[in-house]
C-alpha cells in the first residue's frame, strides 16, 4: 500500500520504500487525487518550481520523476506511473486500490482489513508539504478536506462494525481517532463516551466530556450541546448509582454496543 494519510510511506512498514525528495510525495499525492487527468510535464514543473526558469524546473521534475518511478516500481510494480516526454499520470486501472485513499470507500477490496492501517491514518501529506509552491498550496486545502471527510466516514463504519461484533477495544480506538481528527464533532464525541461507558470506564467517558467542555470554552466560547451535557450527566449518575448485575460474568450481547452508539 502507498500511504498518503498521516506518515507517508510506500511499501510495508517493515520495508518501506524511500523517496529522496519531498516534492516526490507532493507529486504522488497530486497524481493520485487527480488520477482521471493527464498532466503536462511543463505544467507540473511550473506548479512545483514556480521561482525557477522553465528549463531548470523541467530538470528538477526529471529528477523527481526518476525518484518517484524507482520507488513505485519497487513497491507495486510496472505500469502504475505512466511517463512520456510530454505528460505524466497514474494509470487509473493499475493504480486503483494501491493507495490508502482508495480504501476509504464502503466496499473494500477482498482481503483488506482496515484496522491494519486506519487507526494511524491522519492528514493528507502530513509533514511532507513542499515550501514556496503557491499553486500547490492553493490546491492542498481542498484535497485535505476531501480526504478527511472520506477518512472520517471510513472510521465511523469501522467503529460501528467493531461495536456490532462486540470488539469494544477496536471500536474505542476507531472512535478516538475520529475525535482526534475532528474534536468539535459532538456526535462522535458522544459515541466515544458511550463506548467508554459500555466498556466499564465511566471515568474515561467523563474525562472526554471535560476535555471537550474546556476546549469549546477556550476555542469557541460555547458550551457543549444539550445532548452531550445530558449524556455526561447520565453517565455520572450511573457511575454513582450502578445497576445491580444479573449474574456474575455474564457476557454482553454482541449487538449491545452497536445499539449504544445510536442511543
Amino acid at each position: 500500500m502507498i500511504r498518503l494519510l498521516g506518515e507517508c510511506r510506500i511499501g510495508s512498514a517493515g520495508q518501506p520504500g524511500r523517496l529522496v525528495y519531498r516534492k516526490s510525495w507532493a507529486l504522488l499525492a497530486y497524481l493520485a487525487i487527480e488520477r482521471t487527468r493527464v498532466h503536462r510535464r511543463s505544467r507540473i514543473a511550473a506548479m512545483l518550481w514556480p521561482d525557477l526558469a522553465h528549463g531548470a524546473a523541467l530538470t528538477n521534475l526529471r529528477q523527481v520523476l526518476t525518484d518517484l518511478n524507482r520507488a513505485v516500481v519497487a513497491a507495486v510494480g510496472e505500469g502504475v506511473l505512466l511517463i512520456d516526454r510530454e505528460t505524466v499520470r497514474l494509470c487509473p486501472d493499475a493504480s486503483q486500490g494501491l493507495f490508502d485513499i482508495d480504501l476509504l470507500e464502503p466496499a473494500l477490496p477482498a482481503g483488506v482489513r482496515p484496522r491494519e492501517w486506519l487507526e494511524e491514518a491522519g492528514e493528507l501529506l502530513e509533514g511532507a508539504v513542499p515550501e514556496r509552491c503557491d499553486e500547490f498550496s492553493e490546491w492542498l486545502p481542498g484535497a485535505r478536506i476531501w480526504a478527511q471527510q472520506r477518512l472520517l466516514r471510513a472510521l465511523e463504519r469501522a467503529r460501528d462494525d467493531a461495536a456490532a461484533a462486540g470488539n469494544l477495544d477496536a471500536a474505542v480506538n476507531f472512535a478516538r481517532r475520529q475525535v482526534t481528527l475532528d474534536p468539535w464533532d459532538e456526535a462522535q464525541q458522544r459515541s466515544l463516551m458511550r463506548l467508554y461507558a459500555h466498556r466499564g470506564e465511566p471515568d474515561m467517558a467523563l474525562d472526554c466530556y471535560r476535555l471537550l467542555e474546556r476546549g469549546l470554552e477556550r476555542e469557541l466560547a460555547v458550551q457543549p450541546q444539550a445532548a452531550t451535557r445530558t449524556l455526561a450527566m447520565e453517565i455520572a449518575q450511573r457511575r454513582a448509582h450502578p445497576a445491580p448485575q444479573r449474574g456474575y460474568g455474564r457476557a454482553r450481547p454482541a449487538h449491545a454496543a452497536d445499539k449504544a452508539l445510536r442511543a
